[in-house]
């Protein structure tokens, strides 16, 4: 008997009004932001590492696109169904560029389509001045 390999987790990604998303949670989370008229920058990018040359040769930067940033709150939302563990240190990385830069802003996660309409009802909820706990997300 043969046993299949269990391959990681395959994810389909999905293309709207012109731009390609990485994930339906993703494009899910996007339609929540437009319906709900939130600004955000979409895939934003940061340099955790920058490049350097070692031994005579070069090493490329690292760097961690998020999902979405919600300046207004400064926020940052990644929607995460699963996550790699090279990405656990990058995330790490991430904390400690914002960190240096004088940054602490609100970070979630979602997972799920509920855990992103949660996410959506908390920035509605610091948009009319209402204090909620971010850590329940």
């Amino acid at each position: 008997m043969r046993w299949k390999r269990k391959k990681g987790v395959q994810i389909k990604k999905v293309t709207q009004d012109g731009i390609k998303f990485d994930s339906k949670l993703e494009l899910y989370f996007y339609n929540l932001l437009k319906k709900e008229k939130i600004p955000f920058v979409f895939q934003e990018k940061f340099v955790l590492l920058q490049k350097f040359r070692y031994n005579g040769k070069a090493v490329r930067e690292m760097t961690l696109t998020v999902d979405f940033s919600v300046p207004q709150h400064d926020m940052i939302v990644d929607t995460k169904g699963f996550q790699r563990n090279d990405n656990k240190i990058k995330w790490k990385l991430l904390k400690r560029h914002l960190l240096d830069n004088d940054r602490e802003p609100i970070i979630l996660m979602p997972k799920n389509q509920k855990e992103c309409q949660e996410v959506i009802t908390m920035i509605k909820a610091l948009s009319s001045g209402r204090q909620v706990r971010p850590e329940n997300i």
